[in-house]
């Protein structure tokens, strides 16, 4: 467990050869580690950092935290973190960013906001540019990481990286497929005549199976969401045609996705309380068995067979597929390389910024990823052969895991999670390699539009609003070749387009 800790002593050593150096003739011959040379108590101060974050566990962590103390203990300092959940997260990040009082580190999820980014542009947080360089562990994140964070071409915090690949795409029941004697989905018409076949011919024995489980958020095709990029050929709104931005919206596959999706609804083959779902909601369908399809990321394979087979489905098995064949090719979304960025208020002096960073890159090390991910060996887990299991106590831990929200290595692999068997774990890496070949990442990440960053969320709630009325065929078809036709001729809604264009452009044109 020591691997990574090398530079870190090679630090203390430094500093304790220059103490005996400048006080060897004045402390009557007591070296730098006597205590009452007072030299001791310099070299191992801890740095007190307080810090703003999310979690995602049932429970934030006890200030009494062993994981929690093990890494104050390995990064010598004194934490002071203030957990918010996902739901609170944004408006938590606004409040404190509007109040000026800051944290050492604070974690902005949205570094699109308005707010946020104007605070950068005015100097509110150090400009990491250049001294984030010196840490090796950071560099190990992907360009795309640090070029999807940058504001006006700098770096203002330390970014959350996220693996590029292995996104929310569907998890089949392949046992159901194996019964039904079918083969994986390879296109949208593919996997809508597996949904049937799932509905139809109910492999569980129950009447009320859906093939496919999922929901909407209020702003866009939430669970959904994969399945219309397969049409579209995009992630996201937009994508890039003949080098300019396009807007999916306007695309004819957009039309065909709803009308895949009306087709599904009518048949029954997906809830029909989809609009009114969440989350979890749509994902007890899985548990239950009265769904065989639902996309997610494959680091939920272990965790829902877990809870499926609970149920007494103990031949479930699910997989996760690598990407669908849509009008415009195979489709598999490419992550943008982060989820927000860690900041750190101009307040803080520059001695203290190195402190943050060297603690930020220890978190990104080998040793800090295990730490994160899997606790304490022979507490939280056991390591054979190169593979993880937890113990119970790890398992049963409401937090367990809350290091992973602040503790970041780059892993091309890393949305496998855990709990796989080695067999599996080969399959699955080699599913993530397949969509690394054909995925597609989201062209305006990291652009600004003013007029968007005002308005997108007004339109993007009517346009998804229209679209579930017509998934539910409230409106007709025409009725939404009417509202796009709206659309074009809505001159603010088009701003949005064409300042996302000149972002785009000035980007590509700065690459080159």
């Amino acid at each position: 467990m020591m691997r990574n800790k090398r530079g870190f002593m090679v630090c203390l050593v430094s500093l304790l050869a220059l103490s005996v150096l400048f006080t060897g003739c004045s402390n009557n011959g007591k070296g730098a580690s006597d205590p009452s040379s007072g030299n001791e108590q310099e070299v191992n101060a801890l740095t007190e950092i307080s810090m703003l974050s999310i979690f995602y566990q049932k429970e934030p962590p006890t200030k009494d935290n062993v994981i929690l103390k093990e890494v104050e203990k390995r990064t010598n300092t004194k934490l002071d973190i203030t957990w918010v959940t996902p739901n609170n997260f944004s408006e938590k990040v606004n409040v404190t960013l509007a109040s000026g009082d800051l944290p050492d580190l604070m974690l902005v999820t949205d570094t699109s906001n308005a707010a946020f980014r104007n605070m950068a542009k005015q100097g509110a947080f150090w400009d990491l540019t250049d001294m984030i360089k010196e840490y090796p562990n950071l560099m190990r994140f992907p360009d795309v990481t640090f070029t999807n964070n940058t504001i006006e071409g700098k770096l203002y915090g330390v970014p959350r990286v996220r693996p590029t690949e292995g996104n929310a795409q569907p998890l089949i029941r392949t046992d159901w497929l194996e019964k039904l004697n079918l083969s994986m989905p390879k296109t949208t018409d593919d996997l809508y005549q597996v949904m049937k076949a799932f509905k139809e011919n109910a492999p569980d024995g129950q009447k009320d199976t859906v093939g496919l489980s999922g929901y909407v958020n209020q702003s866009d095709m939430g669970q959904f969401g994969f399945i219309q990029s397969a049409f579209t050929g995009a992630s996201g709104k937009y994508k890039v045609q003949d080098d300019k931005l396009v807007d999916t919206t306007f695309d004819p596959e957009m039309r065909n996705s709803l009308e895949w999706f009306h087709k599904a609804f009518e048949e029954k083959l997906i809830p029909q309380d989809f609009a009114l779902l969440k989350h979890d909601q749509a994902k007890d369908l899985m548990y239950a068995g009265k769904a065989g399809i639902f996309p997610d990321k494959p680091n939920q394979i272990p965790g829902m067979l877990k809870e499926i087979k609970a149920s007494g489905q103990e031949s479930a098995d699910l997989e996760w597929q690598s990407s669908l064949t849509g009008a415009y090719g195979p489709y598999a979304s490419k992550g943008n390389g982060h989820f927000g960025m860690f900041v750190i208020s101009k307040k803080t002096s520059e001695e203290k910024v190195k402190k943050l960073l060297q603690f930020l890159d220890y978190g990104a090390s080998d040793e800090g990823h295990e730490l994160a991910n899997y606790g304490i060996e022979g507490v939280d887990f056991t390591l054979d052969n190169g593979q993880y299991t937890l113990t119970e106590q790890a398992l049963n831990d409401p937090s367990f895991q809350f290091m992973q929200n602040i503790f970041m290595k780059y892993d091309k692999y890393a949305n496998l999670g855990t709990g796989i068997t080695s067999g599996k774990l080969k399959i699955e890496q080699g599913l993530i390699d397949e969509a690394g070949e054909v995925s597609i990442p989201e062209p305006i990440s990291g652009l600004i539009s003013e007029t968007g960053s005002q308005m997108g969320s007004d339109y993007n709630k009517k346009i998804q609003d229209m679209k579930t009325k017509v998934m539910m065929g409230k409106s007709s078809l025409e009725d939404w070749d009417q509202f796009t036709e709206t659309l074009k001729a809505d001159a603010t809604y088009m701003k949005i387009l064409k300042e996302y264009n000149e972002a785009y452009l000035e980007r590509e044109s700065a690459a080159k």
